[in-house]
């Protein structure tokens, strides 16, 4: 049962090494003893006898400058199991793609060498189990190029045998060819496997890659790989995966054969792919929209492996389920984009799609965006400040968050030096909303301020206020602010109401306001004021043509006046009546009949009056007609014969308004 035991490892093991006498034929045989393969690590010899591997040889060697041959080696057959296995330790490294076989295996083959089936292992041809047993010597003094004989003595017998001259150079052997069958980017891990025949098919192979369209040159790669003989025993198919592969990276991918000493044959074809193909090219991450002054802003988390990656598309559509259409193509490092072709209050709907290098990514999720303009904000109301311990504390009102980002705060120490901006965004809230100066905490003096609105699109509200704090370091008085935000209110076409930013809300020390009037644009106003009302409006009249310039002071409970606020101007808004149409002129015996028409608006106007001319200049006017109808006459007597006369015909309203004259008319008395 032992020996039955040991036949069947012999025939596995004689098996599975069936393939590495595959390129044998690659060997220079120079006698019936000895094989001859140049090898990158020396120059190999194998002997077809075990009877020679077992009595040892003493191995000598001379080039053709050579007089006499020299000793370059001996083999010995192995004493025993272990010193089989040690020798197979020390020349394993020697030959790439070769481990040490298992402690069984080797004991296994150990047995078959010492018993009778020892040249069944003649097959076999493995370097080195070969070198380990004394059937072949590598010969790692030879140098390439050089042309030797051999000549072998028997250590036992003294028995001599020779070899012919043999020009040592590494052999070339060309397998079967090898031809790509399966490329497969896989998820994460490509997937490859070749197919030759296997009639001198190899059975070794190494695998080479580098990244597509780069002048980098291919690199070995060490993945798993491997050989299978397929079911009918007719082709062989060589099986790669590359564990080392980036996730959406092009490679190029081609193996090369080698026989059993490393010698590299003949190479495959090359085959191209990228790593997880469209299933591994990133997908855009949270993408967002928000409406700004001048567009859409899209913008989304900033993309990894952007070395792998051609552009971002981006894909737009008026309706959620289809339509989309490219918009614009950016680089990957962008992180937003605004949409300026869009309108206002339309809904949009946007996709990103990430451009490989031979695929695209999976779209991101649909958002949608909608344009508002440019959002107008009121200004911050009730602007309060006071000097504290910290530094100026600002408090101010903002009812309305809608659309609402935040506020700066504008500052200056002087009121003839311009406000600048000195927070940073402050978050809204809705109601009361603080600041507190911290900078201004040792100054001293006056400091005058500002708040603006900033909304979701940027755009800002008109200023609040200006107030001025008094800091601390001084025995001034803080002043009283002076009124704002003047406005004129037509009421009526004489009557104009007048409004201003209310202090009484915001300071405690207005009492009343003067208001000061002038009605010409030069000259200061008048230290008497025009009006004085506890009220922050007040009402004017203004008849047709008169236009006046308005100031306000506040004014506290000591009679103390604040500035002068803006000046604001405010002019009549009542308009003339319009002239006559379609004057006629026509002479009789009476004298020149003038004839016109009122154009429909004779319930407005009170009369006409009658212009005339002569030719050398002196218009006067010559009647006054009340208005009696649509249509309306004149005859003027006074016309004499053989004059030219030249008429003119105005309107005034029942406020004594005139209006401009007519078109000239003219006639010649006979």
């Amino acid at each position: 049962m032992k020996s039955a035991s040991i036949k069947s490892v012999l025939m596995l093991v004689v098996a599975g090494f069936a393939g590495i006498t595959v390129g044998l034929a690659q060997q220079r045989k120079t006698g019936e003893k000895a094989y001859f393969t140049g090898t990158a690590q020396g120059l190999y010899v194998e002997f077809n006898d075990v009877a020679v591997a077992r009595m040892g040889l003493t191995v000598m060697r001379k080039s053709k400058a050579d007089a006499d041959y020299v000793p370059v080696g001996r083999t010995a057959r192995p004493t025993s199991g272990a010193d089989f296995y040690r020798r197979m330790s020390d020349v394993v490294d020697l030959f790439p793609g070769y481990s040490l076989p298992a402690t069984e295996l080797a004991d296994s083959l150990w047995q078959v060498w010492s018993g009778q089936d020892a040249a069944s292992l003649l097959g076999v041809r493995s370097p080195i189990i070969h070198l380990a047993l004394g059937l072949s010597f590598l010969d790692t003094g030879a140098v390439s190029g050089e042309t030797y004989a051999y000549q072998f003595t028997g250590k036992a017998d003294g028995s001599r045998f020779g070899s012919e001259w043999v020009d040592y150079e590494r052999t070339s052997p060309a397998f079967s060819p090898m031809r790509s069958t399966i490329v497969d980017p896989g998820e994460s891990r490509p997937y490859l496997e070749w197919q030759s025949a296997q009639a001198n098919g190899a059975m070794q192979f190494d695998i080479w890659r580098r990244v597509s369209g780069t002048a980098t040159d291919f690199e070995k790669l060490f993945t798993p790989s491997g050989v299978v003989v397929n079911a009918k025993g007719d082709s062989l198919t060589y099986l790669v995966t590359d564990t080392t592969a980036l996730s959406g990276v092009r490679y190029d991918y081609y193996i090369a054969s080698r026989d059993i000493f490393g010698n590299p044959g003949n190479p495959s074809d090359t085959v191209t792919l990228q790593v997880g193909g469209r299933r591994n090219i990133e997908t855009a991450f949270n993408v967002q929209t928000q409406a700004v002054d001048n567009g859409i802003r899209l913008y989304w988390e900033p993309l990894e492996q952007r070395y792998s990656l051609q552009n971002i598309v981006i894909l737009r559509s008026a309706v959620y389920d289809g339509g989309y259409e490219t918009i614009a193509t950016v680089p990957v490092t962008d992180t937003a984009y605004v949409d300026l072709d869009v309108r206002g209050g339309k809904s949009y709907y946007y996709q990103l799609l990430i451009q490989g290098e031979a695929n695209f990514s999976l779209a991101s999720p649909r958002v949608s965006g909608i344009y508002q303009g440019v959002v107008k904000l009121l200004p911050p109301q009730n602007l309060e400040g006071k000097d504290t311990p910290e530094g100026c504390r600002l408090s101010w009102y903002y009812a309305d968050t809608v659309n609402l980002r935040g506020f700066y705060v504008y500052r200056t120490t002087s009121p003839t030096s311009p406000l600048e901006q000195v927070s940073g965004l402050l978050p809204p809230t809705a109601g009361l909303n603080t600041y507190v100066d911290t900078a201004q905490r040792a100054a001293g003096g006056h400091a005058y301020y500002m708040v603006a609105a900033v909304s979701t699109t940027q755009s800002l509200s008109p200023p609040s206020a200006v107030i001025e704090v008094l800091r601390s370091g001084t025995n001034e008085t803080v002043r009283l602010t002076a009124p704002s935000q003047l406005r004129p209110l037509w009421l009526t076409d004489t009557t104009v109401s007048l409004t201003w930013l209310d202090l009484h809300r915001i300071s405690e020390h207005v009492a009343v306001y003067r208001v000061y009037r002038k009605d010409t644009d030069d000259g200061a106003f008048g230290e008497k004021a025009w009006l004085e009302t506890d009220m922050n409006e007040f009402v004017d009249t203004l008849t047709h043509g008169q236009q006046y310039w308005y100031a306000i002071r506040s004014v506290d409970a000591s009679g103390t006046l604040s500035a002068l606020s803006p000046v604001v101007v405010v002019a009549s808004q009542y308009q003339k009546p319009l002239p006559p149409g379609s004057v006629r002129l026509m002479a009789g015996d009476g004298g020149v009949v003038v004839n016109w028409d009122t154009d429909g608006a004779s319930g407005n106007i009170h009369s006409y009056r009658i212009y005339r001319a002569l030719a050398a200049g002196g218009t006067e006017m010559i009647a006054d007609v009340e208005s009696v109808g649509e249509q309306q006459s004149y005859l003027d007597k006074t016309a004499k014969a053989g004059n030219r006369y030249y008429y003119y015909v105005s309107s005034v309203d029942k406020r004594g308004i005139e209006s401009e004259v007519s078109e000239e008319v003219s006639i010649t008395m006979p």
